[in-house]
């Protein structure tokens, strides 16, 4: 048995699709009796809306860049919390009067904070959190969406400096996703395969963004042609599409 541990967007989801030969592909990957899951910092509200939109089977489903698990049944199964009094800093924090909207999870439910009208993708309409109930809430993890790619970066950089070791701060696309230190993709699949009970032989990734890179240092991994430089000096080895990277691994 093996793993092969994919990102959504940009990996699995491309040009607001999931590709029929990708779908056949991870069919014949799972029939083959390997394990297939998903690796990403959407929350499940929206990972789950696509998934039923671009139907395939998958074993497991890591959202909030590794800090909630489901299984193959979308159950929740174990998730890893930002601290309660860290989080209510964060929401705090200035990158929120700068952002165009905020968005906060807990659990596989998904808010947007009062302040934003709308979550920046208007393809999903989460429900409004007041400040006041926000404050009474754990959250897995809470993300900063902005409209240009740069502002999310640099609002990152700052607030991860901000933040130091108490929080990490992963940035991908055009949002600054802010998950408990020890989240990550790497560590949550690590710790997804020791939940489950799998054993795999080996573990295999593929991701396109800066929330990829470590799950990419840490396992086999491949980077989407179309990712960042940095991003595919990181894997090292790059592949067109999830079809021909399990061409590729056999």
């Amino acid at each position: 048995m093996r793993c092969l541990a994919c990102d959504f967007d940009g990996t699995v989801f491309r040009n607001h699709d999931i590709c029929a030969e990708d779908r056949a592909a991870l069919a014949a990957w799972r029939a083959a009796g390997n394990l297939f899951g998903i690796v990403t910092g959407r929350g499940a509200l929206t990972l789950l809306a696509e998934l039923r939109r671009f139907p395939v089977g998958y074993d497991f489903l890591l959202c909030n860049n590794g800090a909630l698990l489901l299984d193959d049944k979308d159950r929740e199964v174990a998730s890893c919390p930002l601290e309660h009094d860290l989080a209510q800093a964060i929401l705090a924090h200035e990158i929120g009067q700068y952002c165009a909207s905020c968005a906060v999870f807990s659990g596989v439910d998904m808010y947007v904070l009062e302040g934003s009208t709308t979550w920046i993708n208007p393809v999903y309409t989460p429900q409004i959190l007041s400040r006041a109930e926000a404050g009474r809430m754990d959250f897995v993890q809470i993300s900063f969406g902005f409209y240009e790619r740069e502002l999310s970066l640099s609002w990152g950089e700052r607030l991860q400096r901000d933040l130091d070791r108490q929080a990490k701060v992963q940035c991908s696309l055009s949002v600054a996703d802010v998950t408990a230190l020890h989240a990550g993709k790497a560590s949550g699949i690590a710790w997804a395969l020791q939940v489950m009970g799998w054993q795999p032989e080996d573990v295999i990734v593929a991701g396109d963004d800066g929330n990829d890179m470590e799950m990419l240092a840490a396992y086999e991994g491949y980077a989407m042609d179309n990712a960042d430089e940095t991003v595919r000096a990181c894997a090292g080895r790059t592949v067109p599409s999830i079809a021909a990277l399990i061409e590729r691994v056999g």
